[in-house]
């Protein structure tokens, strides 16, 4: 009896000792997955920020051999910020060399050196060339981190087209400052307008922190200098607003000094461990109306087991929440190209047109108990 008892439980053991081993190879399995999921994941980032190294370099390079008074530029992508922009003409300055170019819609340069020269010759072709004056509503439209201004062209197109919207695409070298001198040139841009009465926004990514940044700014000055213009409606498309995982994440498998050096100190600033601490009590909650747009897969997985929750591959849904949003939407894509999806760009619209993202005007607005943060 006690050998027949002791081969029976001997044989019901068996299967539990494989199955442990099983699901033990199974969990090393997907751990080493996992690794390898964010090692690729970070690989691909920092090759990304190297490849927009590289050009931004090769496009200094063209611009700096394009110096003289006239001729055609390549518009200043990555190392121009625009200081004023007005129907396609702006004043531009150069993120190293701080001088300033007045181009015209095609590009061209048609001055330099100080602004107060670049405006004075401004004001004498507005006469000469006929330029009409702004129209009093406008929507500015601002790119995120490593991008430039041309990035948000097919969705300013489509303001354009589909609503006929006046669309001022800003641009500012992102990957050559801190976050709180790109807010400044947005200051600028804003202050300069001639005419304008009312201002939207529509900003992808970090162009979103910059414009809250941007509010802040304008909100702390003297009324005597504040400019006359009401801020009507904000499109905020993958927003980090609180922060970015992301940049933690970098700095734990030792990646955080080659992506500063590539894109710039705002890899810092939006680390929630570093920079962000410092950066959050300066950005503006906006006191107008603003609706959120995120990308995602619909779930509560996402794209990358590095971020928690639903991710849009760089940010997770949940750090792009911000409390008071009238409205909030998301769409199933990638980080990196929600500003170029027909369904964004609809959003976008309709937003600006109506307060809300969905045809039939019903809103899902964020209330304190919808935002849960990302840490």
């Amino acid at each position: 009896m006690t050998s027949t008892s002791h081969t029976t439980s001997e044989q019901s053991m068996t299967p539990t000792i494989a199955t442990d081993q099983e699901d033990a190879v199974m969990r090393r399995t997907q751990r080493t997955k996992k690794r390898g999921r964010q090692i690729n994941w970070l690989a691909l980032i920092v090759l990304e920020g190297l490849f927009l190294l590289l050009l931004s370099y090769s496009t200094a390079r063209a611009e700096t051999g394009l110096l003289g008074l006239r001729g055609r530029t390549l518009g200043g992508p990555f190392t121009f910020s625009d200081e004023m922009v007005h129907q396609g003409w702006r004043i531009q300055k150069h993120a190293v060399i701080g001088h300033h170019r007045l181009i015209d819609p095609n590009n061209e340069r048609r001055a330099r050196g100080s602004f107060e020269h670049c405006m004075e010759e401004f004001q004498k072709l507005k006469v000469a060339e006929n330029i009409p004056p702004m129209p009093k509503d406008v929507v500015v439209v601002l790119h995120g981190l490593g991008a430039f201004r041309q990035y948000m062209e097919p969705l300013s197109d489509y303001l354009r087209q589909e609503g006929g919207l006046t669309v001022v695409n800003v641009g500012y070298p992102s990957t050559m400052a801190d976050i709180g001198e790109h807010a400044k040139t947005l200051t600028n841009v804003i202050k300069n307008f001639e005419g304008v009465e009312t201002v939207s926004f529509v900003a992808h990514s970090m162009g979103n922190i910059v414009i809250r940044h941007c509010l802040n700014d304008l909100a702390g000055l003297p009324p005597s200098e504040q400019p006359e213009i009401t801020y009507k409606r904000f499109v905020m498309i993958a927003p980090p607003n609180h922060g970015a995982v992301v940049t933690e994440r970098l700095n734990e498998n030792g990646l955080g000094r080659i992506a500063q050096l590539v894109v710039g100190d705002a890899v810092d600033q939006l680390n929630p461990e570093k920079g962000w601490p410092t950066l959050e009590p300066r950005l503006a909650t906006p006191d107008f109306e603003f609706g959120i747009i995120v990308g995602g897969q619909g779930d509560d997985k996402g794209y990358l087991d590095a971020l928690p929750g639903d991710d849009d591959m760089l940010l997770s849904v949940a750090t792009s929440k911000l409390v008071g949003a009238s409205d909030f939407a998301q769409v199933q894509g990638v980080h990196q190209t929600l500003p170029k999806q027909d369904q964004v760009q609809s959003y976008a619209l309709r937003f600006l047109q109506t307060g809300a993202f969905m045809p039939s005007g019903r809103r899902n607005p964020l209330a304190e108990e919808d935002v849960e943060l990302a840490r």
